[in-house]
């Protein structure tokens, strides 16, 4: 019996409290503050969700074409090779003639 009385008088006084908060206007101005900062970063969070889409598009996009360049630089390399390995050969050498 004393244990329900002291629980109800601490719910009477707990209610009490926030019935006061509820009717500050501080606590208005500040729960009115949080909802803004709340929307903020809402819009912030959209925007960045936006971005992120954008970017995974760009690297689809860029993984797309590396693969269509690389088998063209892998015969871009060996033509290379081929003419620098013609450009390296030794001129023949006109004889000599014996003295």
């Amino acid at each position: 019996m004393v244990r329900r009385t002291m629980i109800s008088q601490l719910q009477s006084v707990g209610e009490g409290a926030l019935g006061k908060l509820a009717q500050s206007p501080v606590t208005h101005k500040a729960l009115e503050g949080a909802i803004q900062v709340k929307d903020r970063v809402e819009k912030l969070v959209r925007g960045l969700e936006a971005m992120d889409d954008r970017v995974a598009k760009l690297e689809a996009r860029v993984a797309q074409l590396e693969k269509a360049k690389a088998p063209a630089r892998a015969a871009a390399k060996t033509t290379a090779k081929a003419s620098t390995t013609a450009a390296k050969k030794p001129a023949a050498r006109k004889p000599v003639a014996p003295k």
